[in-house]
């Protein structure tokens, strides 16, 4: 942990998806309230007096998933610190941060590399002289934002659809995938190119490899955002030229991937996804869900997030003995897991080992078999859950749901509306009927 101003300090914490994130522990709780979904301190927060008001209020929509009213309360926080004396300068830093990161979610990359900008000469102003020697903020430090400043919008929402558009589910390495077609140019001339992929509902932003970029005739700018730091070494995704994406007829608009340049795989993130509307993932297929089709979901997601947007997850609140957000990640093949639990919490004779496999690579790890009673619909249910003997992420017993749920539920999500749940499968039928009646 580093020391800096308004008795905050910095600190990487362990991720699962492209990003890792970047805790703030601010004298206000703000960061941390917005990195782990605390409502409750946010909505008390929002109610104090003075600009911290409007801070609480931009954190507590951002975590409901509500970015327009997120980037009202930020703008009356700017407005009342505008002149503000040193004591509230962090203030400010927080508010325009939260603006800025708003920006990134919506796919607006023009807005938020010029509000990071401003967080830049902020953060060196204010934030900098606080800071021990070789200490940093890699998302506020690293990119190279001017090179963004006039980037278009990135993956247009879909026109609303009347009608259910189901698209086929492949498998890649035991994750679910798609064929997309990518509408790009080569020497000029137009070009439609078809490549498979993986739907993952932990990627903040969608990737595309630099071997499909360069086949499709799309430039990489680098020094995008941070995307990883392993071991201290800061890795950057650049961000390629957009693109048109059809997926079932649906065509979403000017698609800015994220491109790492040894991340060899393509996949589909919360921003395309986003930009997709209601949809429903089963094992065989992905339904984008149309006007006709009544909600499938009542229960709200939240969405956990790093103040400046790279790092983001959709989580499910589900109850238990204990409430859990739990991470909705299509990119890893498991089920229901939980990581965080010490080996010496369960007898040695329950561990086993298995193969994990995620969109960052397979790894072998231990774990306990288990069952848990939660309420994922309306009644509580006992669940099987493997107790992972891996580090946490965000919470010291992380959860996750991966693709190996759909064996009994359909993942439902509404990233517009802010909703999301797990939908029962109905049991498959005998394989053979009852026989007559004697």
């Amino acid at each position: 942990m580093r020391m800096w101003g308004l008795g905050l300090c910095v600190a990487m914490l362990p991720a699962t998806v492209a990003a890792d994130p970047v805790a703030l522990h601010d004298g206000f709780g703000y960061s941390d309230a917005v990195l782990r979904a605390e409502l409750t301190t946010l909505r008390e927060m929002s109610g104090a007096s003075g600009p911290r008001r409007h801070l609480g209020a931009a954190g507590y929509h951002r975590v409901r998933g509500e970015l327009a009213a997120s980037n009202r309360a930020a703008r009356q926080c700017l407005d009342e610190t505008r002149e503000a004396p040193p004591a509230l300068q962090g203030l400010s830093f927080l508010c325009e941060s939260t603006l800025a990161g708003n920006a990134l979610i919506e796919g607006d990359i023009a807005a938020w590399a010029s509000l990071m900008l401003r967080v830049r000469e902020d953060y060196q102003r204010t934030i900098v002289p606080m800071l021990r020697a070789g200490d940093e903020v890699p998302d506020v430090t690293r990119p190279t934002f001017a090179a963004f400043t006039t980037w278009p919008r990135s993956a247009l929402p879909v026109a609303e659809r009347v009608q259910d558009v189901a698209v086929p589910i492949q498998f890649s390495n035991e994750l679910p995938s798609v064929t997309l077609t990518l509408h790009g140019t080569r020497d000029g001339a137009p070009v439609a190119h078809e490549a498979a992929f993986i739907i993952d509902t932990g990627a903040p932003r969608s990737h595309i490899s630099r071997a499909l970029a360069a086949s499709l005739g799309l430039a990489v700018t680098e020094g995008f955002v941070v995307s990883r730091i392993v071991e201290g070494d800061i890795q950057q995704a650049g961000l390629a030229a957009p693109i048109d994406i059809e997926l079932g007829g649906q065509r979403v608009r000017d698609v800015s991937f994220n491109s790492e340049p040894t991340r060899e795989l393509n996949l589909i993130g919360l921003d395309v996804l986003r930009a997709l509307g209601r949809f429903r993932l089963s094992r065989e297929t992905l339904t984008l869900l149309g006007t006709q089709t009544p909600a499938l979901c009542t229960r709200r997601t939240v969405i956990t997030s790093s103040l400046w947007g790279p790092f983001q997850q959709a989580r499910y609140p589900i109850r238990g003995r204990e409430h859990h957000l739990m991470l909705i990640d299509t990119g890893f093949h498991g089920a229901f897991q939980m990581r965080g639990a010490p080996r010496t919490s369960v007898p040695a004779a329950a561990i086993q080992r298995r193969n994990v496999i995620t969109t960052r690579g397979a790894e072998d790890i231990e774990y306990a078999p288990a069952s848990t009673p939660m309420q994922i619909t309306d009644t509580l249910t006992s669940i099987p859950v493997d107790i992972a003997f891996q580090p946490p992420d965000l919470f010291p017993s992380s959860w996750r749901i991966g693709y190996g749920v759909t064996g009994g539920y359909d993942v439902a999500l509404d990233l517009p509306g802010g909703l999301g749940c797990l939908v029962p499968r109905p049991p498959e039928p005998p394989l053979l009927g009852r026989p007559p009646s004697a």
